[in-house]
């Protein structure tokens, strides 16, 4: 039994990490969220040498895409959220265990239907590249919740 809610605590321990600001101070103002997806296509469009004209075509695909993957996030820090205070129970954590890797099933599940879409937009070897761009990007799209959904700068 403890060694059962050892792990509960570790996963818990790990999504509430992954759910903290990383980075700088957010881009407020208007144009704020629009100045990063820009920010964030350029560098894939350097990273994956992309043309002008794919990655235009590419970018609003990509954004929809990063949409979906945030709000799978932002989901599963609102059931996380809600057992804050709660006495950690057999019955709690295996909520929690189950709301965690329903997430991850379903950010799987996304990335795959993605993986569809951006074959009409990228060659075999971009698409081969996209999930490794992004985690050195700055993995992919952060849970909203508390700041913002900020999406990744992209290091220089």
């Amino acid at each position: 039994m403890k060694k059962f809610f050892a792990i509960v605590l570790a996963v818990f321990a790990v999504t509430t990490a992954t759910a903290q600001p990383h980075g700088g101070p957010r881009m407020g103002g208007p144009g704020g969220e629009q100045n990063r997806a820009n920010k964030r296509i350029e560098a894939l469009k350097e990273s994956l040498e992309m043309s002008d004209e794919q990655a235009e075509k590419f970018a609003p695909v990509y954004m929809q895409y990063q949409r979906e993957i945030r709000n799978i996030h932002k989901d599963l820090k609102m059931v996380m959220d809600s057992y804050k205070g709660k006495e950690i129970t057999e019955k709690v954590a295996a909520q929690l265990v189950m709301a965690q890797l329903n997430a991850d099933a379903d950010v799987i599940s996304c990335k795959k239907e993605y993986l569809r879409v951006f074959k009409e937009y990228l060659t075999p070897a971009q698409i081969s590249k996209i999930f490794i761009v992004e985690k050195r990007l700055g993995r992919g799209p952060r849970p909203q919740g508390g700041h913002g959904g900020q999406a990744p700068q992209p290091q220089q």
